[in-house]
């Protein structure tokens, strides 16, 4: 019934383009689509004549004799058909790949076509290049622009190999220069190249990267009802073993295809000091004026007052009631940006209209003037006439001249910039993380309880993301803290590049940072689809991988999300509940998010529970091991076991792994269970040896605090001497995301270990970020191809081509190959037909006790 249900699925998915297009064709004038061809064969095959070929020439027109296209090729260039594209001048690219770059201007289409990866080439007579270390200094041939140049140019940075690319315009041009051995290289995707290796003298090597899909694409916002509609088809033609998909890739693919501070009571001092000097300075004025230097005794004294004025290093002015200036000193001059002598012959408008700012130091002239008026004390923030900012302590005191009896203003401006700088740098010492200048605990608790608070009286919503960054310790205990430390501040950089500019971007300490968006949807749900795609969006960003010190680091974070008010009402609780949200995106496996939700409090409860039991398990003999088979494809015979860990609770009963494991990770009590494992797998061996006279080979996983553990290898020593046991017959699974994130030391480290003589396996292979090139430099026996690609085959092309792809990888390296997962016959077939050596998953055992293994698989030998 269910194939039945999906035939039909097929059918109707199948019809339902034809069904909605029809009608369209014939209502609807001629859609005339610009597509760009370039010589890829045998995807596509130019011709001089107009009569292009290639498998997706005859899947494109295949859907314009159905949709009532008019299809206009445009013979291009690879890097004409980049610019074209940017220019919207044509409609539609076919055989491209997807790039964050190029994502920029165009749009792609969903569903691929085929899956494709890049493939080195070199001339026969060349020597044979294994690797890319093979091609230091050596110049290779690429397509400019092509996503395989790009990535190859990307993998000899990422290894420090300094390769001399040669760009050319087309594949054609780049294997040419290869066959006349003008270059030692060339590169394409593999489809492409084998097309050519009839055409030109070329070999390829076992060097293999990067499986790309092959997509549509479109200018951008311009053609999604073409990408939409070519989705259509390939979502019902693939389903379809008879449909024109499966025609035309059997016909061209084949079956396989500094100032002081001055106290409060010294400024009051020297205001009054001044003001006497002013007073004097003003009497002088008046008597210089009126009896014209009448004595020379009173000019000396003038000028020695005013020498001593301008000595001073504080603004000091005087003005009258007809807005003149008629006092001011040197500080004064250059504040306003006039020379001393013009303040002779100036006034409080002048002055305004050189300094529009000027006008607040004029604000209380007019009050002060009255007869009742007293003096002013306040502090400004002003600019001067070179734009720079000024603090002020303002003095200002009316006066009375002794004879004239003109009422006067004298200002008195203390100069307080440095000691206001220096109380902000300490508030900003106060408010900020040392290392990364980000806002700490003290500043973000202050904005999210203002956030909080507008939220509530606005009634929109808020949300705050509690980052962690996985596994940061190990890269702190083995590449040093001053390492750790960069990549906080790389990551503090990359955090705030991804967010809004009014959003908040805090570090609590160690590897902790808090993310806050304010002023979000009002709907609460719409708020949390915000703050998802922020989340998604620097998941990504942050895997993107960092250079630090010269070599290449990979970090991925667990993040927890809380919506304010929905989830909490106060920043103590706000806090609290990202945290919780954290841990429960850990606890799933770590690399992702987690909403709050009310349940996850009782589970983090337990997770507390779990933690305080988890350190007398070991002494109160709670683990135990089963074992699961791995049999050989030839004879179905056992050929090694994989030590599974359990945990008998006493009160809780059996607790499944996925639920202890991380825990034990996160509070280091993995290190003494993984050394359990170890001593209870090599016990077992010695126990089999000597009751059968053999034992198959035992696998055990290691994690990231037992590679970071310097003891690791001594501990691994010290077990096989200690049972006597060859040490061949252990097998250490380590994953290949932990090898990378540790490059250099977890490479010493499996050599240090393989010189012991026990196996080394990669586990999950085919989800992280190994390639060919880096596997030559592991000391590994076995290569285990993740479950999630075996669980989607026969069926899914992509999966299938990676699965065919490592099983070949595994062959060209001399090593081992094991499948997980295999649940059912048809994963069994497929991947025998490919040559799978060993096979291991509840298609044969579930994980079983030393008793029935012995039953099972060691009493009949």
């Amino acid at each position: 019934m269910k194939t039945l249900r999906l035939y039909t699925l097929g059918i109707v998915i199948l019809l339902a383009p034809f069904a909605s297009t029809a009608n369209a064709a014939e209502a609807q004038p001629t859609k005339t689509l610009r597509v760009a061809i370039l010589d890829a064969p045998p995807a596509l095959i130019p011709s001089d004549s107009g009569n292009h070929s290639g498998f997706l020439v005859d899947f494109l027109e295949e859907i314009a004799e159905r949709e009532n296209w008019r299809i206009q090729w445009l013979y291009l260039k690879w890097p004409e058909i980049i610019n074209t594209a940017k220019r919207a001048e044509l409609d539609l690219i076919p055989f491209v790949a997807y790039s964050r770059e190029r994502a920029e201007f165009l749009d792609y289409n969903s569903i691929s076509y085929i899956t494709g990866w890049g493939q080195v080439y070199i001339h026969p007579d060349e020597q044979l290049l294994e690797n890319i270390f093979d091609f230091e200094g050596k110049t290779i041939a690429v397509v400019k622009d092509e996503i395989y140049a790009i990535q190859f140019a990307n993998l000899c940075a990422q290894f420090d190999i300094i390769c001399h690319l040669k760009e050319v315009q087309d594949y054609k041009s780049a294997f040419a220069l290869l066959d006349k051995r003008l270059v030692d290289g060339a590169v394409s995707g593999n489809l492409v190249g084998y097309s050519f290796e009839k055409r030109f003298n070329i070999e390829r090597t076992p060097i293999v990267f990067n499986p790309s899909k092959v997509l549509f694409a479109s200018p951008k916002g311009k053609n999604g009802d073409v990408l939409q509609t070519i989705d259509n088809y390939l979502e019902g033609w693939k389903d379809d073993p008879s449909s024109p998909y499966y025609e035309i890739n059997e016909r061209w693919l084949g079956k396989d295809g500094s100032n002081t501070f001055l106290p409060r009571w010294l400024l009051y001092t020297l205001a009054g000091l001044l003001g006497l000097l002013i007073i004097t300075t003003l009497v002088v004025l008046i008597l210089r004026k009126q009896i014209r230097k009448k004595t020379a005794d009173l000019a000396d004294k003038t000028d020695q007052i005013k020498q001593i004025i301008n000595l001073i290093p504080h603004m000091i002015y005087a003005t009258n009631v007809n807005g003149e200036v008629i006092l001011a000193n040197r500080y004064a001059a250059d504040f306003f940006g006039l020379p001393l002598k013009d303040f002779d012959d100036i006034n409080i408008e002048q002055l305004k209209s050189r300094i529009p700012e000027a006008s607040k130091l004029f604000e209380e002239e007019e009050y002060l003037l009255r007869k009742d008026a007293i003096a002013v004390d306040k502090q400004l923030k002003i600019k001067d006439s070179n734009q720079k900012i000024t603090y002020f302590n303002i003095a200002k005191v009316p006066f009375v001249g002794r004879y004239s009896r003109v009422p006067a203003v004298v200002t008195v401006g203390v100069d307080i910039t440095a000691s206001k700088e220096f109380e902000q740098q300490i508030q900003h010492m106060a408010q900020h993380d040392s290392l990364t200048g980000l806002p700490n605990r003290l500043l973000l608790n202050d904005r999210i309880s203002q956030s909080l608070a507008l939220s509530l009286r606005h009634h929109h919503n808020g949300a705050v993301l509690f980052i962690d960054l996985d596994f940061f310790k190990n890269i702190n205990d083995s590449l040093g803290h001053m390492t750790g430390d960069k990549l906080l501040v790389e990551v503090a950089k990359r955090l705030e590049d991804n967010v809004r500019s009014g959003d908040t971007v805090a570090r609590l300490g160690g590897d902790e940072f808090i993310i806050q968006l304010s002023e979000l949807s009002d709907n609460a749900e719409d708020a949390e689809e915000d703050a998802v795609t922020v989340a998604k969006k620097l998941l990504k960003v942050l895997s993107e991988g960092f250079r630090i010190n010269g070599q290449s680091l990979h970090v991925t974070a667990s993040i927890g999300i809380v919506v304010y008010p929905r989830d909490a009402d106060s920043h103590e609780l706000i806090m609290q509940r990202a945290d919780t949200a954290m841990y429960h995106a850990k606890a799933k496996g770590r690399n992702g998010f987690a909403i709050f939700k009310s349940d996850m409090e009782a589970i983090i409860m337990r997770r507390q529970s779990l933690e305080n039991d988890l350190h007398k398990a070991i002494f109160n003999s709670e683990f135990y091991l089963l074992y699961q088979p791995q049999v050989a494809a030839s004879d179905g015979k056992l050929v090694g076991v994989e030590a599974l860990i359990r945990w008998n609770h006493p009160e809780q009963g059996i607790i499944s792994p996925l639920e202890f494991i991380p825990i034990a990770e996160d509070n280091g009590t993995i290190i003494n269970i993984g050394n359990w494992v170890l001593k209870k797998a090599c016990e077992q061996i010695k126990l089999w040896l000597k009751e059968y006279g053999s034992s198959p080979i035992v696998s055990v996983n290691l994690s990231a605090l037992q590679l970071s553990n310097g003891d690791l290898v001594e501990t691994i020593s010290e077990l096989v001497a200690k049972e006597q046991i060859p040490a061949n017959l252990l097998e250490l699974e380590v994953t290949e995301t932990l090898i990378i994130y540790e490059e250099k030391r977890s490479i010493e480290l499996l050599k240090s270990l393989k010189k012991l003589g026990v196996r080394i396996s990669i586990d999950d292979f085919g989800t992280g970020y190994s390639s060919l090139n880096h596997l030559k430099k592991l000391p590994l026996d076995k290569l285990k191809i993740d479950r999630t690609f075996v669980s989607d085959i026969p069926g899914d092309p992509d999966s299938e081509t990676i699965v065919k792809t490592i099983i070949r990888m595994s062959q060209d390296l001399g090593l081992e190959v094991t499948a997980e997962g295999v649940e059912t016959i048809e994963q069994l077939e497929f991947l025998r037909e490919e040559k799978c050596p060993q096979f291991q998953g509840y298609y044969f055992d579930k994980p079983l006790s030393p008793m029935v293994i012995q039953d099972k698989y060691l009493e009949q030998k």
